[in-house]
C-alpha cells in the first residue's frame, strides 16, 4: 500500500475585480492496481491587482503558508487565466 499527500492549485474564478484560487490537499492511497483519492480545500488565495491575500481554512496543514511558494508557477498561470 502506498500513500501520497500533496498540495495543488485549483482553478481560479473571477469575482468582480478579484480572482479566487483554491489550494487543495490531495491524499491518495494506492493498493493492488486501485486508488482512492481525497481532495480537501485548505486555503484560498485572493488576488486584487498586485495584492494577494492568503486565507487558511480550518484544518489546513501547519506549513500550508510556507508551501505556497513552491506552487508559484501554477498560481501565476491561474492569475493569468482569471485576468482573461
Amino acid at each position: 500500500m502506498r500513500e501520497e499527500t500533496d498540495l495543488v492549485v485549483g482553478g481560479g474564478r473571477r469575482v468582480g475585480d478579484r480572482c479566487i484560487i483554491p489550494i487543495v490537499r490531495t491524499f491518495a492511497i494506492c493498493m493492488e492496481g486501485a486508488a482512492t483519492v481525497s481532495l480537501t480545500p485548505v486555503a484560498l488565495l485572493v488576488t486584487e491587482g498586485e495584492l494577494e491575500y492568503l486565507t487558511l481554512l480550518p484544518d489546513a496543514p501547519a506549513k500550508t503558508g510556507d508551501t505556497i511558494g513552491t506552487l508559484r508557477d501554477a498560481i501565476e498561470r491561474e492569475k493569468k487565466k482569471c485576468a482573461g
